[in-house]
């Protein structure tokens, strides 16, 4: 198993260099799946998501990782994940911005196709997580390096959804290589399999 710190560098290069102190600081935490988190199922409310988030949260998480021949987000229980991490390890600024960026979803699914954004088809969500990819990713231009810079919703629920993917069992071994190393442990090996023991 990897240990936390190379955890976070992996998860880091998955976002393409840098990911916020409040995902850090989840996951040097050790979060971990609990009863509470169990319970945040697409469908249902977390301690964070109402139902109505978490049906937006999980659909917006199946297209930024869908399930292909590997695992996708709702196979690795990102949406439990974003949940536990808004709701331990994010700053207030952070949930406001999430949530209203949520409403905002909702709203405007509503407006372009008279549904929420969870009942819009594939196509229909992705043309809106466009939209927003792009305002994230201007906003993220205009702000540079200013440390109190206002991050975009769009770009919390990103980090998130891939942080909390790549982090994850399904994500590190069925996705990324895995190569658990010393190995199995194996106790009762008949000497015949080794053979003569290693020089040092």
């Amino acid at each position: 198993m990897i240990d936390r710190r190379e955890l976070i560098q992996r998860a880091a290069m998955a976002l393409g260099g840098a990911i916020s102190s409040s995902a850090a600081l989840g996951l040097l935490s050790g979060c971990a799946a609990t009863p509470e988190t169990a319970a945040a199922a697409p469908g249902g409310a977390g301690r964070f998501l109402t139902s109505e988030e978490m049906a937006t949260v999980t659909s917006m998480a199946e297209q930024i990782i869908p399930r292909t021949s590997t695992p996708g987000a709702i196979d690795a229980g990102v949406p439990a994940f974003i949940d536990r991490m808004m709701a331990d390890f994010y700053q207030d600024k952070d949930r406001v911005i999430l949530r209203a960026g949520l409403a905002r979803v909702d709203a405007d699914a509503k407006e372009r196709h008279g549904a929420t954004f969870a009942r819009l088809t594939a196509e229909q969500q992705i043309a809106l997580m466009e939209i927003y990819d792009r305002e994230a990713y201007e906003q993220s231009v205009r702000a540079g390096t200013t440390p109190d810079a206002e991050r975009h919703f769009f770009r919390t629920m990103k980090e998130l959804t891939t942080v909390g993917f790549f982090t994850s069992e399904a994500g590190a071994s069925k996705f990324l290589r895995y190569d658990p190393i010393p190995g199995p442990f194996r106790g009762d090996v008949p000497y015949s399999e080794i053979g003569a023991a290693w020089a040092i």
